[in-house]
């Protein structure tokens, strides 16, 4: 993890769609570590091991985030479609043009 803090703009880079959700005191939030991107200096959080040794080796996961608020997560979707119709906007025109 990358602690951030000052004035100015953040760029963030995420794979999807990205998700703000805002946690009141003591709410808590498990997210899958592959699709946590950020959350406040306000927020508490500990990474845990999530299932067995069986799903760590099959899935290539097996940590999660539990964060308690208050503060905001940040998750992104990791939605290929999504993705993909981004991308499309940013080379249509290019490959529109070649195509002619």
């Amino acid at each position: 993890m990358i602690k951030t803090y000052g004035r100015g703009d953040l760029f963030l880079n995420t794979f999807g769609a990205l998700d703000r959700h805002e946690l009141g005191s003591g709410e808590e939030m498990i997210v899958d570590n592959f699709h946590l991107v950020a959350f406040s200096d306000t927020c508490d959080y500990t990474v845990r091991k999530f299932g067995g040794w069986k799903e760590t080796i099959l899935s290539g996961e097996g940590l999660v985030t539990h964060i308690r608020g208050p503060g905001e997560v940040y998750i992104q979707t990791k939605n290929l479609r999504e993705f993909v119709d981004w991308l499309w906007t940013l080379m249509s025109v290019r490959v529109r043009s070649k195509s002619r």
